[in-house]
């Protein structure tokens, strides 16, 4: 399995391909689906994995869905998110582009344990509910391989923000001391910006939790 990250939306999120050798998982489709079918050429998405339920992480989710019908992974909490448009694009709800009512397929919850890839190829991540940005948000943990794919919760230098619609600052802080129990090597892989270190973060920010 190898990890892609691809740049979609005016909002520059990072979307994650994980390509395994007949099909890829597709981490926040956050825009521009053109894009993601281009990098995955022939191979099919079977699963889609959404981090929380803001439109910047899930703008082009229909249009995998109706080309693939993958699995849609994400919190119950958030499911809201994907039909409101005062919850799921706070800072622009009437933006008239927005055509799609989308669905989740598959409701995870803190500690579980996703198997994704071929027969040949499997990798598991783990699910750690990190409310606070929204009150579903989740981070996938990949042990073997000490990744994080943290999301809106843990950015390279800061954290997401609390101030939307539903948003948290007393969650947010406990599901940063969550993250930062992780061991200190392991990779982040944020919604936005730079990779980091868990470890890097939690020196930097460990104190102001």
């Amino acid at each position: 399995m190898t990890v892609r990250r691809i740049l979609v939306g005016n909002l520059i999120t990072n979307c994650y391909l994980l390509i395994f050798s007949d099909r890829v998982a597709v981490i926040d489709p956050g825009d521009c689906p053109e894009k993601i079918l281009r990098l995955c050429g022939d191979l099919p998405v079977t699963d889609v994995l959404l981090t929380h339920g803001h439109l910047d992480h899930t703008a082009a989710l229909g249009d995998l869905q109706d080309r693939f019908s993958p699995r849609v992974w994400m919190h119950k909490a958030d499911e809201i998110y994907l039909n409101d448009d005062r919850l799921r694009a706070p800072a622009s709800p009437s933006e008239p582009y927005w055509r799609y009512d989308y669905t989740a397929t598959e409701f995870v919850s803190d500690g579980e344990k996703i198997s994704l890839g071929d027969g040949t190829e499997t990798i598991t991540l783990q699910v750690l509910h990190t409310p606070g940005h929204t009150p579903g948000s989740v981070c996938y943990y990949q042990k073997d391989r000490g990744l994080l794919f943290s999301g809106d919760t843990l950015f390279k230098g800061t954290w997401g923000r609390t101030d939307f619609p539903l948003g948290d600052s007393a969650e947010m802080s406990r599901s940063l001391q969550k993250l930062f129990a992780l061991p200190k090597d392991t990779a982040v892989y944020p919604g936005h910006g730079f990779s980091t270190k868990i470890g890097d973060e939690g020196r930097i920010m460990g104190e102001l939790f």
